[in-house]
């Protein structure tokens, strides 16, 4: 048996780096379809509102680059517990995700910029904003931009801003060390362009925005990871659209971290306009920014169907 992670996954091969540093590919084992793993589930009581439930489970469990698994004779046999997963893009054990949202081509979208750091902080993944295309804008424009990401930043997240065919922060490279970070965000964001800038020497394939579509080429459509420092790097195919996986109506204000500053008299609140009293409602437009609000108004909307 020999330990290992899976690095990378294309028609049915698993890219994995063992233990003693050996790259292997290796196809999945058919056990796995009954593979039992732990599922850890917080839940409110009664008599004690925190709880921790661990929960036995058979599931249907396919692996997924950052797996650690157990290899047999070319084959995987057992994947590891994992500690995160996400969905889109489809990875496991993450440290952190660098978020990448050009300034154009494609334009900057806000609800995206929100849905996507929902999805990841519910999986307890640290995000790292970054704004790709600087120099696409006026010095107007970026203004403009900066001012409203200064918001962002307030309420606790880190943003950087680079034009990747020229320099990067240094300081943005330090973050990686030993970590496993992923680089993701829209379709033509800039994230090869980004990886090819942050290792020296490093090509990744990049193509030029399609004028036409004014969006990005498909030119990532693997998720692999690249041993980089002490850690893992690595690339994911862009999207246009992502959706809420395992957040509900309930859950969903627990991961506007800016809610958290104010103290709603109502248990339960879902701190709605209509809602008099709210303490958050109370804050939009002064401590919490509209536009932000509202789209966590329309992921309320989307929740409910």
């Amino acid at each position: 048996m020999i330990s290992g992670r899976i690095i990378s996954i294309n028609s049915g091969n698993y890219v994995v780096i063992t233990t003693e540093n050996e790259q292997r590919v290796v196809r999945c084992g058919g056990r796995l379809r009954n593979y039992r793993v732990n599922k850890t589930a917080d839940f409110q009581i009664k008599m004690n509102r925190l709880a921790q439930k661990v929960e036995t489970t058979n599931v249907k469990l396919s692996p997924k680059v950052g797996d650690y698994v157990q290899i047999e004779e070319d084959m995987i046999t057992k994947i590891e517990p994992r500690f995160n997963s996400l969905i889109r893009p489809d990875v496991a054990n993450i440290d952190q995700v660098l978020l990448v949202f050009a300034t154009k081509e494609p334009t900057f979208n806000f609800y995206l910029l929100d849905l996507f750091l929902v999805n990841i902080l519910r999986e307890k993944i640290e995000p790292i904003i970054v704004i790709s295309k600087i120099d696409k804008l006026t010095i107007e424009e970026l203004f403009e931009l900066k001012s409203q990401m200064n918001y962002y930043e307030q309420i606790g997240y880190k943003v950087f801003y680079v034009n990747s065919k020229k320099d990067y922060p240094q300081d943005l490279v330090n973050l990686l060390g030993v970590k496993t970070t992923i680089v993701a965000g829209q379709t033509g964001a800039g994230k090869s362009t980004l990886i090819n800038a942050i290792i020296p020497g490093f090509k990744l394939k990049t193509d030029e925005i399609s004028q036409a579509l004014g969006r990005g080429k498909h030119t990532t459509r693997i998720t692999s990871l690249y041993h980089f420092k002490d850690g893992y790097l690595g690339d994911t195919p862009g999207f246009s659209k992502l959706d809420l996986h395992g957040i509900t109506k309930d859950t969903l204000k627990d991961y506007f971290v800016e809610f958290k500053n104010f103290n709603c008299k109502f248990r339960n609140c879902l701190h709605l306009t209509n809602t008099l009293g709210c303490e958050v409602v109370k804050h939009v437009g002064k401590e919490i920014m509209t536009s932000r609000y509202n789209n966590y108004l329309r992921m309320l909307s989307d929740i409910a169907g």
